[in-house]
């Protein structure tokens, strides 16, 4: 039987979603393929990321690699240095089998393969509801609708977010909104003072239709429009109750370091 996470846990893909792998390569890191086998995967160089990357020039949450289940995506989390993809400087970009992902002086080689869907209990880590037609979130304080207008939107106190919040409680970028499936969902991006979803505590929660979150002293309330899940939950009958579903249970992390003098005189990696 398929191993149950608690829900706040990023889950590992469905087994029918793109098998998606980093490949380090010579002169700019050791040597080595990372498979990337969750929805979400951090990097940076931070305690916590799925790839820590020991370098001054390095952000705390410099990049995610996130699998949607179907496409796979890369942004940059507003870093100081940014990313780069294929030469140029990248922002949010759907990434393709063989294409370059530098983060300066770490360059890594995407290799990702395409899968058919597979016949098995877990194919789907998540319980998922109808797809919603429209996501949206309010700022509960003003009543202001805020729609993201892209795959993938940060949120946080940066002026490099996609949704700034002038809330000093707030990490810079404190969240990533994003669809697994179709299906909206957030993620902690190891900020200081974490993500409430309704007053818990989460890293990792698949969004149901007027569910609260919290980042720092700012709420904000999920609106699921024209769906079933926004009909149920307009009778009383919310489905907040998503399960990760996961086949392999470890949490394995990796550290790569590069010699601090690429770039000038040593100094601390920066944080939040």
């Amino acid at each position: 039987m398929p191993q149950v996470e608690p829900a706040d846990v990023t889950p590992v893909v469905a087994g029918s979603a793109p098998r998606v792998c980093l490949v380090a390569q010579d002169g700019s890191a050791d040597s080595r393929t990372i498979e990337c086998r969750r929805v979400v995967t951090l990097i940076g160089s931070r305690r916590g990321c799925k790839v820590k990357l020991a370098h001054r020039h390095i952000s705390a949450v410099h990049l995610a690699i996130v699998n949607n289940g179907t496409e796979v995506y890369a942004i940059d989390l507003a870093s100081e240095r940014g990313t780069r993809l294929n030469g140029l400087k990248m922002e949010c970009e759907r990434l393709t089998d063989g294409d370059m992902l530098e983060v300066r002086p770490f360059l890594f080689r995407v290799d990702i393969e395409n899968r058919e869907q597979v016949d098995e209990e877990d194919t789907h880590p998540i319980s998922l509801d109808p797809t919603p037609a429209v996501v949206a979130i309010e700022h509960l304080a003003t009543g202001r609708i805020l729609k993201p207008t892209r795959e993938l939107c940060t949120v946080g106190r940066r002026s490099g977010c996609d949704i700034i919040v002038e809330d000093r409680k707030v990490s810079r970028v404190h969240i990533l909104l994003l669809t697994y499936f179709g299906h909206p969902a957030v993620i902690d991006l190891l900020s200081h003072n974490q993500t409430l979803i309704n007053d818990r505590s989460v890293q990792f929660r698949v969004l149901a239709n007027n569910d609260v979150i919290a980042i720092g002293d700012t709420r904000f309330g999920v609106r699921l429009l024209g769906s079933m899940v926004a009909e149920r939950a307009a009778n009383g009958s919310s489905s907040g109750s998503t399960k990760p579903i996961v086949r392999d249970p470890a949490r394995d992390h990796i550290d790569i370091g590069a010699d601090e003098t690429t770039f000038g005189q040593r100094s601390a990696p920066k944080t939040d």
